[in-house]
């Protein structure tokens, strides 16, 4: 007896040892482990005709955002053996998986797959919140709920899309409370007295991790100051949500269930029951993984104002954390990037519609102009890069970021000054300085000696903040044989497009993508996804087509489920998520956040360059003011009425076909090409041009 209980401790043991521990402090984007789960497999094999067939699963597989087989799921699963101690049948059919989803939820679906978000879990404040958040899914599986058919909501994030058509009614969620409380939470070790903390969670589901004043210090150096009205006296107040109308909440009836359960558990003895079962400390550690996983979702979703305070709240317990730094490069990077072409719509949420803390964040990026956008965001990179000087991707942001100021802003080098903001002439002289050569020098030939870089550049009364933010760093050999390349490499771009041009084409093999293809109605809602993904197929084996016939060897990015691997899933899911990264960056040339992960993978399958089409029809505009002369036609020939009268009144559809060929590595876009048509257009004429830009790019 003593051998097999010893041996059984082995084996926990190394089972235990085996699963890699989750960090912070070594922090990389979480993977599944283990085996692929079998009900998964099963899922994902599911004929749509099946009335077991489950479309929130699939698309989540789809698109790489279940997370299974870590320790955060094991934990999971071991709050879920507590809570079905005494149903051994529910314990084998209920699964526990994670979403890789910033939302704060948890969905229960009608094959007994629960998913948690990722938000959850960064949210929540302790392990019995999050048993009672299971209890109530578990509930809804056991009672065999039925949900509200919502599947054609307006969201952009397919999350939420896909969320929205896994409502529950309010009774349903009023009962899934009951049940889950009275019977599964109340077999558990877990304590009473967390209901009003959880509900205050999901009252409050749409705020940052915490509450901490964003200060100017964050932004400004000893050596330049943004002007007073780029920041928020007072911040507006969180308001008391809990008389809100609950149909305005991103969690509806809170304050209703919060009161059911509360008189439910009053008649309960809270006894010798407890808020953390496991560990406390791997509850907090876990946790803070969570968030640092959501702020990794917020860059790929360029939601870069999100991602900008929940690193400065993360940073207030890591301050010298290597991924909070570089992540918080990236946000600023991103943001530069987006504000050089004016989309700031798609990053920055308006000042006035957000609340508390975040709320200053919002307004201080909403100020600053492209010049200042980019030199604040070079500063940040800069940082990072001296904690990680051999890091490829900072010294690829630093370099892109050095052109966009030096080249594309126009900016020169002398306009950055070598000395503080605020500092004077006679100060310079005070201290030993040459004041001869301004920056405001008159003579030819002091101009010309201004281009020396080895001379320092004095203040003068026209600069502005902007010139003074790389005072610490304008000196640096590095930033200047940096600033070199930009200025000489920019005078010979079109040489150098020449000699780049001669070799693309090239390759003997090309990853290709499923393309993204989405058929809107009148109202602005997806028709089919289904059948958007049918056409997409289409014209996926299209392309594949048109690469083989021109002996390239095409490797599509699919996951096959008929034998599925973790490895092979995990390296589905990097790809989708740089797909994501790439679709919302609309279009924008930059280093894109998750190319990092891509390294290997295109090692692997022989091919860096990946081929990506993304698709929209959608209904066209009823008045075209472009057509007014039409009219004009109908007192010449009247026979024209009706034809007028339908091009000018009756809506058409606009098809909109991008087509890009990227480096998925250093993510420059190698082809791009646009095709967009007002009126009606065949599919053929899609397919067509997909088929003739690939044509053209491999025969080269």
């Amino acid at each position: 007896m003593k051998k097999l209980l010893l041996a059984t401790m082995v084996l926990l043991s190394v089972a235990t040892f085996a699963q890699p521990q989750l960090s912070v402090y070594n922090y990389a984007p979480i993977e599944s482990q283990g085996g692929f789960p079998a009900d998964l497999k099963k899922a994902a094999n599911t004929p749509k005709s099946d009335k077991e067939y489950n479309p929130l699963l699939v698309s989540m597989l789809n698109q790489g955002r279940i997370l299974y087989g870590s320790e955060m799921n094991q934990y999971l699963d071991n709050i879920k053996e507590k809570l079905l101690v005494n149903h051994p049948q529910l314990q084998q059919e209920v699964h526990i998986y994670i979403l890789q989803s910033t939302l704060v939820n948890a969905y229960s679906l009608p094959n007994g797959t629960i998913l948690v978000t990722m938000g959850m879990l960064a949210q929540v404040t302790n392990e019995a919140e999050l048993a009672f958040v299971l209890a109530h899914e578990i509930a809804h599986y056991s009672e065999h709920h039925g949900k509200d058919d919502h599947s054609k909501g307006k969201d952009k994030d397919v999350v939420s899309r896909y969320m929205r058509y896994h409502q529950f009614s309010r009774e349903q969620e009023f009962s899934a409370d009951r049940v889950g409380l009275l019977s599964f939470y109340k077999d558990s070790p877990y304590s009473y007295d967390i209901f009003d903390g959880l509900f205050d969670v999901l009252l409050y589901a749409d705020l940052p991790f915490d509450e901490i004043p964003f200060q100017r210090s964050e932004v400004e150096e000893d050596f330049y100051q943004f002007p007073d009205n780029y920041f928020l006296k007072t911040v507006a107040n969180i308001p008391d949500r809990s008389n809100m109308i609950d149909t305005l909440l991103t969690h509806p009836n809170v304050e209703k269930r919060r009161s059911l359960v509360k008189g439910l558990a009053n008649n309960l003895s809270n006894e010798s029951r407890k808020r953390f079962v496991q560990p406390e400390e791997q509850f907090t550690r876990l946790r803070n993984v969570a968030r640092f996983a959501c702020i990794e979702r917020f860059l790929i979703n360029h939601d870069y104002d999100k991602a900008i305070y929940n690193i400065h709240v993360m940073e207030q317990t890591f301050p010298d954390n290597n991924y909070l730094r570089r992540a918080l490069a990236t946000a600023y990077y991103g943001a530069a990037k987006h504000k050089g072409t004016g989309q700031t719509s798609t990053f920055l949420e308006p000042y006035r519609d957000v609340e508390g803390e975040q709320q200053q964040v919002n307004y201080f990026l909403s100020k600053m102009n492209r010049n200042e956008y980019a030199a604040l965001a070079l500063r940040k990179v800069w940082t990072a890069l001296q904690a990680a000087p051999q890091d490829e991707y900072l010294q690829n942001v630093a370099k892109d970021l050095i052109n966009e100021i030096f080249v594309k802003n126009k900016m020169k080098f002398i306009d950055f000054c070598d000395y503080p903001q605020g500092t004077t002439l006679e100060e310079v002289a005070q201290a030993g300085g040459d004041t001869t050569r301004s920056a405001a020098a008159n003579s030819k030939y002091d101009r010309i000696k201004q281009q020396n870089m080895s001379a320092k550049v004095l203040p003068d009364p026209k600069f502005k903040t902007v010139n003074y933010m790389l005072v610490d760093i304008h000196s640096d050999s590095l930033f200047k044989a940096w600033v070199n390349d930009a200025v000489v490499n920019a005078e010979m771009q079109a040489v150098l497009d020449a000699v780049a041009d001669s070799k693309i084409g090239n390759e003997t093999s090309m990853l290709i993508t499923t393309p993204i293809y989405l058929t809107y109605d009148n109202n602005g809602r997806i028709k089919s996804l289904d059948a958007d993904k049918r056409n997409a197929e289409r014209l996926q084996k299209l392309m594949c087509r048109a690469l083989k016939r021109n002996h390239i060897t095409p490797v599509t990015l699919t996951m096959d489920y008929t034998d599925p691997t973790t490895e092979a899933y995990n390296n589905f899911a990097k790809m989708r998520q740089w797909n994501e990264d790439f679709t919302n960056a609309g279009g924008l040339d930059m280093r894109y956040h998750t190319s990092d992960n891509l390294d290997d993978i295109a090692a692997e399958l022989g091919s860096r360059k990946l081929c990506f089409v993304h698709v929209t029809d959608a209904p066209g505009r009823a008045f075209f003011p472009s057509k007014i002369y039409l009219p004009w036609l109908i007192p010449v020939f009247p026979y024209t009425l009706p034809v007028v009268v339908s091009v000018l009144c009756l809506r058409t559809r606009e098809v909109n076909v991008n087509f890009r060929i990227i480096d998925v590595v250093d993510g420059k876009t190698e082809v791009s090409g646009h095709y967009s048509n007002a009126e009606v257009m065949d599919k053929a004429y899609i397919n067509g041009y997909v088929y003739q830009r690939l044509e053209q790019y491999v025969r080269k």
